[in-house]
């Protein structure tokens, strides 16, 4: 798994002339996505995460390891990060959970909870979204999306807005394949519709991968170049998750 790459902001990518936007996606329409979360540190963006009650947020481990919870804002209902509305909702962080098993060499269980110090307003603009059945698996070919204020290119271009894309659950033994049996079941794999270049980027690690209207994966990892075919992306597969997400929430 050497040639594994971590999509956090400090990664640089190699050049490659790869389509622009989340990698091969387009700009979401204005607060369509209300669930979702910017992580941000002195007003930038890091990583995304997901609304999944009023006060607590999902995203990945490797986007808080290492990373006082004194110094992150999440933002909420937000689109446009450089002109923000009336909409937005900024909240500090009161509690932050690791998943007990995650492993950094890995990536297995890369899966994170956010507790907010405030509730969010529940609002058209910010709204949570709902956990899947535990322990439900997405079928190979069902057609998902993903968003993000990531990197749009390997170039390190960053969008205006917030950006999605289309994508296709695939088989996780093809995909352990590609990525030389290095994919646990605890994980969801994703591939480019028509083989296309698109997919997550530096900047949207922790974002959702929603499809049926819920949160099926947060992304964890791809390969060296965004949206590359070659390398699925790679996501933790929420479901296997869910009593861990319950109990912390419960106890806390």
């Amino acid at each position: 798994m050497s040639n594994l790459v971590l999509l956090a902001t400090t990664i640089c990518f190699l050049p490659f002339s790869g389509a622009y936007r989340i990698v091969g996606g387009r700009e979401a329409r204005a607060h369509s996505r209300p669930y979702m979360v910017s992580l941000q540190i002195r007003g930038q963006s890091f990583c995304g995460g997901a609304l999944i009650s009023p006060n607590w947020v999902l995203t990945a481990a490797h986007c808080m390891e290492d990373t006082p919870i004194d110094i992150v804002r999440v933002v909420l209902g937000a689109h446009n990060l450089n002109q923000p509305d009336n909409f937005v909702q900024v909240s500090s962080i009161q509690q932050s959970f690791q998943h007990p098993g995650y492993n950094p060499n890995t990536f297995q269980n890369d899966l994170h909870l956010l507790k907010l110090n405030k509730s969010a307003n529940s609002t058209p603009f910010v709204k949570s979204i709902r956990l899947p059945g535990a322990n439900t698996d997405v079928l190979p070919g069902v057609s998902c999306s993903v968003a993000g204020w990531g990197q749009v290119s390997d170039f390190g271009t960053l969008p205006t807005a917030l950006m999605e894309t289309d994508v296709n659950v695939m088989n996780r033994a093809a995909c352990n394949v590609s990525w030389q049996q290095s994919i646990f079941n605890s994980m969801i794999c994703t591939a480019s519709p028509e083989q296309r270049i698109n997919g997550f980027c530096s900047g949207d690690s922790g974002g959702p991968l929603v499809c049926r209207n819920r949160v099926e994966g947060v992304v964890s990892f791809s390969g060296l170049r965004c949206g590359n075919p070659i390398t699925p992306d790679v996501y933790t597969r929420v479901s296997s998750f869910v009593s861990w997400i319950k109990s912390v929430i419960k106890r806390s």
